[in-house]
């Protein structure tokens, strides 16, 4: 009796054994969120029943659908995007054209606009060239009184020597002519402010007035030359 009761314990702790790596053990009770990537382990699917296997694997194939849509939704609106920006690019593109355009025409103009037409200041008693440099309403600069001279060589023959009543010219802005006087050469015309005050610019003078100028050193009183800016 007792060999054969030992008999049955020991085929049933086999049979036991066999079910539990056959994965017919205690089943699994808990429900993972197959949605957030929460999924069985491998020994955990060996426990599931048939009916929780199919269930899990419908769950699977649901959120492998799900995941393929969105992923196409994703696709589709990244190539929109794509396109929006191609557009973007190409608008801007046609705008940048049509700025540099506007540029051109507005520095194109800007070369054709005469010259601010000069202002007018009548000497009185007490006043010099300096002095008259350094009112607010004309330079504000006293340094500025050669612009002041070179502007009315016509009537001051002397810097030092100007009278009241005389209505003195004052230039504004830059000149795009200049009327050559006597001991002047280009170097000398491109140093002044009013010009380029620079020297060593004169080659641009030279360059702009070929058709009058055989020699860059040879220049003569009362030649209009251009100025180009």
């Amino acid at each position: 009796m007792r060999s054969r009761k030992t008999y049955f314990v020991l085929m049933a702790v086999a049979l036991l054994a066999l079910f539990l790596l056959a994965g017919c053990g205690k089943r699994v009770l808990r429900n993972p969120e197959v949605s957030r990537g929460d999924y069985f382990t491998a020994e955990e699917f060996k426990k599931l029943s048939k009916e929780q296997r199919n269930t899990y694997c419908d769950q699977l194939v649901s959120e492998l659908d799900k995941q393929t849509k969105d992923a196409e939704a994703a696709d589709q609106r990244v190539a929109e995007v794509n396109k929006r920006a191609a557009d973007l690019e190409s608008q801007t593109a046609s705008l940048d054209a049509q700025i540099a355009e506007l540029q051109a025409q507005i520095a194109e103009l800007e070369s054709k606009k005469a010259p601010p037409e000069p202002e007018k200041y009548t000497v009185v008693k007490g006043d010099c060239l300096y002095k008259i440099s350094g009112y607010e309403t004309i330079y504000n600069s006293p340094a500025k009184w050669p612009v002041l001279y070179r502007a009315n060589r016509d009537q001051i023959k002397d810097p030092n020597l100007i009278y009241p009543d005389w209505i003195l010219v004052v230039p504004r802005g830059l000149p795009s002519e200049w009327v050559v006087y006597r001991g002047e050469f280009l170097f000398k015309i491109a140093g002044y402010e009013e010009v380029y005050g620079k020297g060593r610019e004169w080659p641009k003078i030279y360059e702009a007035n070929k058709d009058q100028i055989k020699d860059p050193d040879l220049i003569y009183p009362k030649q209009v030359l251009k100025i180009p800016r």
